[in-house]
């Protein structure tokens, strides 16, 4: 969910710059201008007056430009971010110190030892300073506090207070549980943190929430956790905020407790799952799904769309178990089940009745009001037209589930190894997964 998962993604790729390994002397030109106006915009960026975290956030967001980039054979933060502090400590005037001691706040290494001895550089020469310079970025850290919601529990805020020369501040890390634990959203204030949960506690749009303290070294935690999650996953649906505090974020993590870990439920085991199961089929929550009465076949399509929406909840959701909030029942019906679920139409119909009842059953398991359980029910019957059609379009099914759709369209024997690598071999050599699955169309799939 959120985009897949390889290589560091979430970065936009330009274009390139030059000839593999080094820039032209006109792009140099280009870049030079670029750098001059960085610099010579940054005391208006950047005045005395300003908050220092309001100096974070300036080069955290211009730290992102080049974090996000990509360059042919060549380090976009080593010719960005190592070129404008190069640029600027070759200038001994204010604005460079502007920019030099802000970007010494959040750069990672080697960069911000670079921005730092360079502005060190320029202030022994006699270039003034900003009149934030003694008091931006040292700010430590003196408690964090977590809020989720318990019943639907999509993610929890992770927000840590800090305080320092210039005073109280918070930086706050939203990790979704409906992605990966991946970091969604972020914010930065220049207010203590007993300040912020009152506000929060005080907005009625907030209500149901829950806060607790939690020990500063599990806070780094969810948050390193949740950046590498972001990281790991290409084109991560997140907000904005995220990358333009992110260098702000990991600046801060820097000052935590390492060592901490993130609390995990327990898993549930084979046997619970089974149990679980089988508890379901015969509930009240079932009885409409048998009508007058169901034949082995039925009983079994029941059995393997329940332990879909089982597994969905448990495998492949972070948070609570057995939990299915209206979000993940929008991932679950637009997403997840058509592209994962191998079953014909007739299964697909079926399976909004089947998801309600799984989401009561659920429900109640967890004790969570009646009303949220209907708010997750309305859901899997708002979105059920749309995922029928959707199940029916070979363009969202994932490769698993076209190889079992037309593993079982050719009735091969899924314990007969040798029969299904003489399949495979055949998909390979009649033009892959692509063509298999536009075959597979009409014919019951």
């Amino acid at each position: 969910m959120g985009g897949q998962r390889g290589k560091k993604g979430g970065r936009v790729p330009s274009k390139g710059c030059g000839r593999a390994g080094r820039l032209t002397p006109q792009e140099r030109h280009s870049l030079e201008g670029i750098f001059a106006r960085i610099v010579r915009s940054a005391p208006k960026d950047l005045t005395d007056d300003l908050p220092p975290l309001g100096v974070e956030m300036w080069a955290s967001q211009m730290w992102s430009i080049w974090q996000r980039a990509t360059l042919v054979d060549m380090d976009a933060e080593a010719v960005f971010a190592g070129g404008l502090i190069a640029y600027a400590a070759e200038r001994a005037t204010p604005a460079a110190m502007v920019t030099l001691r802000a970007l010494a706040t959040v750069a990672s290494e080697p960069y911000r030892a670079k921005a730092r001895r360079a502005a060190d550089r320029l202030a022994a020469a006699g270039v003034a300073e900003p009149a934030w310079t003694e008091v931006v970025g040292r700010a430590a850290p003196t408690e964090a506090w977590l809020s989720h919601d318990p019943v639907d529990d999509d993610g929890v805020s992770v927000m840590v207070g800090f305080d320092g020369p210039a005073g109280a501040e918070t930086v706050g890390v939203y990790v979704d549980h409906n992605l990966g634990a991946m970091a969604k959203d972020a914010f930065a204030v220049p207010a203590g943190i007993d300040e912020v949960l009152t506000s929060l506690r005080a907005n009625a749009e907030f209500e149901g929430i829950e806060y607790r303290p939690v020990a500063l070294a599990e806070a780094a935690a969810r948050w390193r956790d949740a950046f590498a999650m972001t990281d790991m996953t290409l084109e991560p649906p997140v907000d904005e905020d995220v990358w333009h505090l992110r260098s702000l974020v990991l600046a801060r993590l820097a000052t935590m407790p390492a060592g901490g870990e993130v609390p995990e439920p327990p898993p549930v085991d084979e046997a619970e799952r089974e149990r679980l199961l089988a508890e379901f089929l015969e509930s009240d929550e079932t009885v409409e799904l048998w009508g007058g009465g169901a034949g082995d076949e039925v009983e079994e399509t029941v059995e393997h769309l329940a332990a879909q929406a089982m597994t969905f909840s448990l495998d492949y959701m972070q948070g609570t178990p057995l939990r299915f909030s209206p979000v993940m029942v929008e991932m679950f019906c637009l997403d997840w089940a058509p592209r994962k679920i191998a079953a014909d139409e007739d299964a697909f119909t079926l399976l909004p009745e089947v998801l309600a009842a799984w989401i009561r059953f659920a429900g109640r398991h967890r004790g969570i009001p009646e009303e949220s359980i209907g708010q997750a029910v309305e859901a899997a019957y708002g979105y059920a037209p749309e995922m029928i059609e959707l199940s029916q379009d070979p363009a969202t099914w994932g490769p698993a589930k076209i190889m079992a759709l037309a593993i079982n369209d050719r009735g091969i024997d899924i314990t007969d190894q040798a029969a299904l690598d003489e399949f495979v071999g055949e998909v390979n050599r009649n033009g892959g997964i692509d063509l298999l699955a536009n075959s597979l169309v009409g014919r019951g799939s």
